[in-house]
């Protein structure tokens, strides 16, 4: 028997995860992070009152210990600052992958050491495999839960001590799991939105945080030049957005570029909005080293896209054999064998017209 953190956030999800860690015979410990200093609602994963209560009623009745920790100063720091920090820079920031990266994994790696536990647990939806002394990621069995995109900055030497329970099952065999012993979360819905953000809005957020001197009205203008209308702030937009331009008239214009030098919002067609060229930095790689081709996504749930890769200065060229749709700086571009490997992946910093 092996002693186990698992990380429990209030959801369905993680706490099926410990349910399953403790039916293996292992000593589970509940964790849960609070996130959000005075958070009054749930908002997913950010240790809410509501989702502290929750978890701690399902360790109860599962018997095994419980704690809440707090990390809303390093969870601000390192993914709520970033997130600010991006979008003010004319980036469209990812924080799931930033706080696994950042907050959740580090911290319950050490929380692991601590409680003299061999592994962290948590509910994410993905699969691992030992081959060769070495750990692979794979894509979860429900394709529509995956969520490797999110998980891609994990290491070899963290993945060694990571169990993900749910891997091999399907979202409706959670629920019916969680109903089967009689846990509160069975039927509790999921939450959509960015943690930190109520009501998915971040523009307001962000404004709430840096004041008006963020977003500074400028031109729209087209591919050539040409200025078509006024933008309310380059922070409002991302690329390839399409609604909310306040233009009218003729085909329907897609967000190109945020020209933060010139704080200029450039549009055009479906197509100026797509590329096939980007460079990708902050690289992990779960593999021994990353291919010369791979399949790529650059969006969670998105399509894969088969690609060349090529190293440059410690970062890597991406050249798709097609254009993908809204090639977007500061997301993330992740790495897939020809099967369900995960190789590694990295943020976007750089798109190429």
């Amino acid at each position: 028997m092996s002693r186990v953190v698992v990380a429990m956030s209030g959801g369905v999800d993680s706490t099926v995860a410990a349910a399953l860690i403790t039916e293996a015979g292992h000593e589970a410990i509940g964790v849960t992070l609070k996130l959000l200093p005075g958070s009054p609602t749930g908002f997913g994963c950010c240790g809410s009152p509501e989702d502290i209560s929750d978890a701690r009623r399902v360790a109860e009745k599962l018997g095994i210990r419980h704690y809440v920790l707090d990390f809303d100063s390093v969870f601000e720091q390192d993914v709520v600052e970033r997130f600010i920090n991006d979008y003010v820079n004319q980036r469209t920031p990812n924080p799931c992958v930033e706080c696994n990266r950042s907050v959740k994994f580090g911290a319950l790696l050490k929380l692991a050491e601590a409680y003299d536990a061999s592994h962290v647990a948590t509910g994410h939806y993905a699969r691992l495999q030992e081959v060769d002394g070495r750990i692979r990621m794979l894509r979860a069995m429900d394709e529509g839960k995956d969520q490797t995109y999110f998980l891609h900055s994990l290491t070899q030497k963290e993945l060694k001590r990571i169990l993900f329970p749910l891997g091999d099952m399907r979202k409706p065999d959670v629920r019916a799991k969680a109903r089967a012993l009689g846990l509160r979360t069975a039927d509790k819905p999921e939450s959509q939105e960015i943690c930190f953000v109520p009501g998915r809005d971040y523009r307001s957020f962000i404004r709430s945080r840096v004041g008006d001197s963020a977003f500074q009205p400028g031109d729209i203008q087209d591919t050539s030049g040409r200025v078509l209308g006024r933008h309310e702030g380059l922070p409002n937009y991302t690329i390839g957005q399409r609604k909310g331009l306040g233009l009218s008239g003729g085909a329907p214009f897609y967000v190109t570029k945020l020209d933060g030098k010139t704080n200029t919002l450039v549009v055009g067609t479906a197509d100026d909005a797509s590329s096939s060229r980007f460079r990708v930095g902050r690289l992990s790689e779960t593999g021994p080293s990353l291919p010369k081709r791979s399949l790529v996504r650059i969006r969670h749930r998105g399509d894969l896209y088969p690609g060349s890769l090529a190293w440059v200065d410690g970062e890597v060229d991406v050249t798709l054999d097609v254009a993908a749709n809204a090639v977007t700086p500061g997301q993330s571009a992740v790495f897939y064998d020809d099967a369900d490997v995960v190789l590694g992946g990295g943020t976007i910093e750089e798109v190429y017209t």
